[in-house]
Formats: structure tokens, C-alpha cells, sequence
């Protein structure tokens, strides 16, 4: 593709939709001026603003009884989640908790529960999951999302009563974006999104995300995502992160409690990337 391309009367058209798409988080619409410019540029840095990065690391909250189709966000990676009532019959604690990883090729599956599900069990949902969501041809029942905007991290605080943890080191050249979103989501869960610009470097993006994950009674949450997983990685103070790769994306997440906590990189090198993660003190979710 030619550099000049950025310049042409095309990507002018496709980049004011998909801005109009994003400020009304069409995903349709944004998926599909998407489509018509990863024909012409499969890796569009030169579009990547702080509306794109945000757009990128959002799950739209939706849900359902069904496989639920494809482009809803999480932490960054494209998702989809869909709740469970599954009929097992077990006599069991109310603090029954468990929580399935299963690392595909081309996806990642999870399964959060407060049922008396088996391992071979889990295993089930996890394959069915995986197979519907890879299917064109199955839809779930979508419920959108209410979104929110707020000017500061004490607005946030206040209003869902959830404490935002930041990384005590972010790099120089970032600055946090005015505009923190956040969404509902079911049984009072809200997602919480904090972009970071490079002010020197346009590719260069950090993201956090933090999701409540409080469970309905008798419930199962399966979330299949489009991220591939890399590696893991252990801080100095001993929290646990998976790395999960999606695109051009470096995603760190990890599970405390009812939180779900994902710090997004974008043009960050490892070494400053484990020094951004290794300053997060995620002690104060710790119940």
C-alpha cells in the first residue's frame, strides 16, 4: 500500500464513519469500516487515535442465553460471554468459587463459577463455546449496554463505589485521556476503561481495564476471546498475569477476587512493559 494513501478521499470517508461509529459505539458500523480498511492497510497505525484505542479495549456488555456472536470487548481482545444456568444438582458452600482457563490456538476460553461443575464438565462448555463462537451462523440474545463517561478517576470512585487502581510508572510520553468509559453490565458489573496517548510516538498506546465480575447465584459465565496466549509473567510482589496477544495488542490480565484487571500495550517494548506492570499494587482488591 502507498504511504500517500492516508491522503485519498477513501481513507477520509472510511476514518470520518468510523469516528461518527465510535462516537455512538456503533460496532456494526465499526466493524464493518474495519473491514474496508484492513483491505487496504491490515495494520492501520496511521488511524490508531485515542477514541480507536479505546474502541479497542472495550467489552460492550452484552448478554444472553445464547452463543453470543463476535465483537463484543474485553481487556482488549474481542469476546464473547454468554451466562449459564446449568442444571447440576450438588450439594455445595455459597463461597463456592472456580475459574477454567482453556488456551487455544486462535481463541482463549474462560469459565467463571459458583456452581459444582467437574473439570470434564468445564471442558464441555469450554469446546461448545469455542465451536459456536467460530460459527457464522449462531447468534445469542443481545442486550446493549448502558455507557457512561466521567472526567476523573474521584468521579468514578464515587459513583460505582469500585477503587481504581492505576501502575504507579507510566512512561513519559504517556497522557491519560480526558474521557474515562465506563458500561454496565449484568447483575450491577460495570467495565471500566483508562486510555493513555504517546505524545511523541502515535503507536505507541496503554490501556487499563477493570472489570467487576460479581456472579449471579447458581451461575456460569463463559467468555471466549480472540486472544492467543504467550506467556505468563510474575512480579517481584508475586501477582500472576497471563500475556495474551490479539493483532498488534500485548495484553496483561489477572483475576483478584471479584475484579478482573488488564493493563493493554500497544508499541511498548517488553522491558518497559513488565516495569509498568510490576509498579501496579493490586493489594487494595484483595478481600
Amino acid at each position: 500500500m502507498k504511504g500517500n494513501f492516508k491522503n485519498t478521499p477513501q481513507f477520509q470517508s472510511i476514518h470520518s464513519k468510523l469516528d461518527e461509529a465510535i462516537d455512538n459505539m456503533d460496532m456494526v458500523e465499526i466493524e464493518r469500516q474495519l473491514e474496508k480498511l484492513s483491505k487496504q492497510r491490515p495494520l492501520p497505525y496511521e488511524i490508531e487515535d485515542s477514541k480507536m484505542f479505546a474502541k479497542r479495549i472495550i467489552k460492550q456488555n452484552k448478554k444472553g442465553n445464547g452463543i453470543m456472536k463476535k465483537g463484543i470487548r474485553k481487556s482488549g481482545i474481542l469476546a464473547a460471554c454468554l451466562v449459564l444456568t446449568i442444571g447440576v444438582t450438588a450439594a455445595y458452600g455459597t463461597d463456592l468459587f472456580k475459574n477454567f482457563k482453556f488456551y487455544n490456538k486462535d481463541t482463549t476460553v474462560e469459565i467463571r463459577t459458583n456452581q459444582n461443575i467437574s473439570d470434564k464438565e468445564a471442558e464441555r462448555l469450554a469446546k461448545e463455546a469455542k465451536d459456536n463462537y467460530n460459527s457464522p451462523d449462531k447468534k445469542g440474545i443481545i442486550t446493549e449496554a448502558k455507557t457512561m463517561t466521567f472526567s476523573n478517576i474521584k468521579e468514578v470512585e464515587k459513583a460505582l463505589g469500585v477503587k481504581v487502581i492505576l501502575p504507579s510508572y507510566i512512561p513519559e510520553d504517556f497522557k491519560m485521556e480526558k474521557d474515562i468509559m465506563v458500561q454496565e453490565s449484568f447483575n450491577n458489573n460495570h467495565n471500566i476503561y483508562i486510555t493513555y496517548k504517546s505524545k511523541d510516538q502515535e503507536n505507541r498506546l496503554f490501556g487499563v481495564t477493570i472489570i467487576t465480575q460479581d456472579m449471579l447465584e447458581d451461575s456460569t459465565v463463559v467468555t471466549v476471546t480472540d486472544s492467543v496466549h504467550k506467556d505468563d509473567y510474575k512480579t517481584p510482589s508475586g501477582t500472576k498475569y497471563s500475556i495474551l496477544e490479539e493483532g498488534e495488542g500485548i495484553i496483561a490480565n489477572t483475576d483478584i477476587d471479584n475484579i478482573n484487571y488488564g493493563l493493554v500495550f500497544m508499541g511498548v517494548d517488553e522491558k518497559e512493559m513488565h516495569k509498568v506492570i510490576n509498579s501496579a499494587d493490586l493489594s487494595g482488591y484483595i478481600q
